[in-house]
C-alpha cells in the first residue's frame, strides 16, 4: 500500500481558503505574460507589437478572442491566449483598457502624405485616430510598423474584416507607409 501524501491536499485547502482576485487584480497577473512585447505599462518597446494601453476594452476582447479561437492567426499571441477563459480575457482587456495612456506628444512635422490618405480612415477612426465605436480600434500613437504590417494583412487577406481588406486594397504601399506613419505620429 502506497502512503498517502498530503500536500496535495493541503494544497487545494489553501486555494480553496484564498481570498478570489478582483476582476482587475486577475486582470493585473494575467497581463504579467504579456509584457515581454506590450511592456510593463501597456506600451511596446518593439515597433512589430502594437501598444494595448488606453485601448478601446470591447475591441481587445473581440482580438483575444480572436486569437484564441484561432481566428485570427499570429502563433505568438496564440500560444498565450489558447487558454484563457471568456472571463480572464474580459478580465485582461478591461485590465489594457483602463490603463493611463503615456500621452506621446504629437511630432513636429506630420506625415502630409499619410495626412491625406488617412480620408480612407476617418469615419471608423477619427481625425486624429480615435474611434467612437468601441468595436474599433485607436490608431493614435499606435506602432507605424506594426500599423504598416497589419494593413498588409488586410490587403493580403490573412487578416480579416469586410471593411478593411477593402480599404487595404485601395492603398499602394507607399501611401499604406504614409497613413501608418501619420497615426504613430499622432498624441497617444
Amino acid at each position: 500500500m502506497k502512503p498517502i501524501s498530503l500536500f496535495p491536499s493541503v494544497s487545494v485547502l489553501l486555494l480553496l481558503f484564498a481570498a478570489p482576485l478582483s476582476f482587475a487584480e486577475e486582470g493585473e497577473a494575467l497581463a504579467q505574460t504579456c509584457v515581454a512585447c506590450h511592456g510593463v505599462n501597456g506600451v511596446s518597446g518593439a515597433a512589430i507589437w502594437p501598444n494595448l494601453a488606453g485601448q478601446k476594452r470591447e475591441y481587445l476582447l473581440k482580438e483575444i478572442t480572436a486569437f484564441r479561437d484561432g481566428v485570427r492567426k499570429e502563433p505568438t499571441m496564440q500560444a498565450f491566449v489558447k487558454s484563457l477563459s471568456d472571463a480572464q480575457i474580459a478580465a485582461l482587456a478591461s485590465y489594457y483598457s483602463n490603463m493611463e495612456k503615456p500621452g506621446k506628444p504629437i511630432a513636429d512635422e506630420v506625415n502630409q502624405a499619410g495626412m491625406n490618405v488617412r480620408a480612407n480612415c476617418l469615419s471608423c477612426h477619427g481625425v486624429h485616430g480615435y474611434t467612437v465605436n468601441g468595436l474599433w480600434p485607436n490608431l493614435a500613437g499606435q506602432k507605424a510598423q506594426y500599423l504598416l504590417k497589419q494593413l498588409q494583412a488586410f490587403q493580403q487577406g490573412t487578416r480579416q474584416s469586410p471593411i478593411m481588406n477593402v480599404i487595404a486594397n485601395e492603398l499602394n504601399e507607399q501611401q499604406m507607409k504614409d497613413v501608418a506613419e501619420y497615426y504613430s505620429q499622432q498624441a497617444y
